[in-house]
């Protein structure tokens, strides 16, 4: 029997179109992973003709700028000509619309399931056993499902999970260890929606998944693998550990991870804690409806303090690090060093991104911006409110 990974509420074509939001062919998930798994053999096709990925929620010809550091890919200058109906297409679009249109149904099957989907799909924590793979896969799920992203789903219990896991305590008014015990199970699985959905599931590669466009140079996937991995929001490695004999080719099933549905309430408020490496997203009534890891910044490019407002969301968003020359200029691109989503603020240099490299999240530094998985921000990119406060603290 086949689902689908419905992230949004359907959505008309018209509705789309209304939107100015249909020039664009996107595949969610959008960076590049520097994980020893990337090592693995794919069958990879290149396209030399590809479409350019160039639509956008505000102008097609967007740029974002960077500080030229090691690690760090930064705007410096946000003040770029938008089109003539780029204000007016913000205004008019929904959150519905964005998601739809950032996060796309994917259809999936749950029959004739492995072993090791079974496993996850049904683990139960228990006080004083230990937590295998497949558990670990349930409690990445649940912490998603209730929008406390983990990052890269890889089936362990890292720091982004942690991190999580303290938001989820603290918004059910447990104490915020990090750590899973039975209240904690109890309130992750108190919602039999959220609870009963398969975890790990069958999916059909398409030929669109196993293509890997030419152009625009660098900007692309370097492999199936990569891409695949980020279209489910889990690391290479566990797509690889969950596939071990059955080749990235077109018409063959493999394993994956359910990524489910993100936030949808209309986020007001962001806050981001420089300390913890989180973002925190309100509702209009201060209500905590999201969380994500994130990169920010170094002491030596530090992110800045007080209270801005969003002014811009742009999705698959040009880069150019140097404004004077359009030469360098680097086209949209799953690999672009600003992700796929840029959600600029009134503070030039400063701004909410995606990042070609989503399982370092909170392993890195960035130039003082806050720097999300690819699939997180697409997500931040359907609710966020223009005019949404941000605050650094």
């Amino acid at each position: 029997m086949q689902y689908s990974l419905s992230y949004y509420p359907q959505t008309s074509l018209k509705t789309l179109l209304g939107c100015g939001l249909l020039s664009l062919l996107l595949t969610s998930g959008c960076s590049q992973s520097n994980d020893q798994s990337s090592a693995y053999a794919d069958t990879t096709t290149v396209e030399q003709g590809a479409e350019e990925m160039a639509a956008s929620d505000s102008a097609d010809s967007f740029s974002v700028g960077t500080l030229d550091t090691d690690d760090s890919h930064e705007l410096v200058n946000d003040s770029v000509d938008l089109d003539d109906n780029s204000e007016e297409t913000q205004k008019e679009s929904t959150p519905e619309t964005r998601l739809a249109y950032a996060l796309p149904e994917v259809a999936y099957e749950v029959d004739e399931l492995p072993e090791i989907a079974a496993a996850a799909n049904n683990a139960v924590w228990l006080a004083g056993e230990p937590v295998d793979a497949a558990l670990a896969i349930k409690i990445q799920a649940l912490l998603n499902y209730h929008h406390h992203s983990v990052g890269a789903v890889d089936g362990s219990l890292g720091r982004n999970v942690a991190k999580a896991m303290q938001v989820f305590q603290e918004k059910q008014g447990l104490e915020p260890t990090g750590v899973m015990d039975s209240q904690t199970w109890e309130a992750l699985t108190a919602d039999y929606d959220l609870h009963s959905q398969p975890v790990l599931v069958n999916y059909q590669l398409t030929k669109d998944d196993v293509t890997i466009p030419y152009q625009p140079k660098g900007q692309q996937y370097e492999s199936v693998t990569e891409a695949v991995a980020e279209k489910f929001h889990m690391s290479q490695g566990l797509l690889t550990r969950l596939n071990p004999d059955t080749p990235l080719e077109a018409g063959n099933k493999i394993l994956v991870y359910n990524p489910y549905r993100p936030n949808m309430t209309p986020v007001a408020h962001v806050v981001a804690n420089k300390e913890k490496n989180l973002l925190l997203a309100y509702d209009k009534d201060e209500q905590l409806v999201a969380s994500y890891p994130t990169t920010m910044g170094s002491n030596y490019r530090p992110s800045p303090e007080g209270e801005y407002k969003v002014t811009s969301r742009i999705i698959n968003p040009t880069y150019n690090k140097d404004f004077s020359n359009k030469e360098t200029m680097l086209p949209p691109g799953p690999n672009n060093p600003v992700g796929r989503v840029w959600i600029g603020i009134n503070k030039p240099s400063f701004g909410i991104h995606g990042s070609p490299n989503p399982e370092k999240i909170s392993q890195q530094k960035s130039s003082g911006c806050v720097r999300l998985t690819n699939w997180d921000v697409l997500g931040l990119y359907g609710t966020i409110e223009e005019g949404a406060t941000v605050k650094f603290e």
